[in-house]
């Protein structure tokens, strides 16, 4: 029982790993999948993957491959864009970051509070949650990286501020 509990622990950590992946639909709607596999399967080549710096490459038939763009039309309908996205796509990216963030401090906050009362715990238990931790702080100082990256980048454009909230 105890090995179960320890097995289950250390991969525990590997459930945390998501990846999100970002694309927009044909009515210029920003969507987020947790797996590529959710991803309709006509947008899966435009759809790209959070925190990668470059944007997923658009396959034009006449020209062959060239990095992904905004919308002419979607930049002459009256929107202000900026970077190529619009108010609503930096607010669900700023959103989606500060989510991420918070849930990775109550993943560790968590993990921490069962340090509380190791009287009931052996050393291998222990040892399994110290590991965790350290793996969670690093995954709060990866998401605190992304959010921060996103902020300067929002900066570098112009993007107002209450785009970000």
């Amino acid at each position: 029982m105890k090995r179960l509990l320890v097995l289950l622990l250390l991969l525990y950590p590997l459930s945390a790993v998501a990846e999100t992946y970002q694309w927009t639909d044909e009515r210029g709607t920003v969507n987020f999948a947790d797996e590529l596999g959710q991803v309709p399967k006509k947008y899966r080549k435009k759809a790209r993957r959070l925190g990668d710096e470059g944007a997923a490459p658009v396959v034009n038939e006449e020209r062959g491959v060239e990095p992904a763009k905004a919308k002419p039309d979607e930049a002459q309908a009256g929107k202000k864009v900026y970077g190529g996205k619009d108010e609503a796509a930096w607010r669900r990216e700023f959103l989606q970051a500060e989510f991420n963030l918070k849930n990775a401090e109550s993943d560790l906050a968590t993990l921490k509070g069962r340090l509380s009362d190791t009287s009931r715990m052996n050393r291998s238990d222990y040892l399994s949650i110290q590991n965790s931790i350290r793996y969670a702080e690093d995954r709060v100082q990866a998401q605190q990286k992304r959010l921060d990256q996103l902020r300067e980048t929002a900066d570098r454009l112009g993007v107002p501020q209450d785009f970000r909230k």
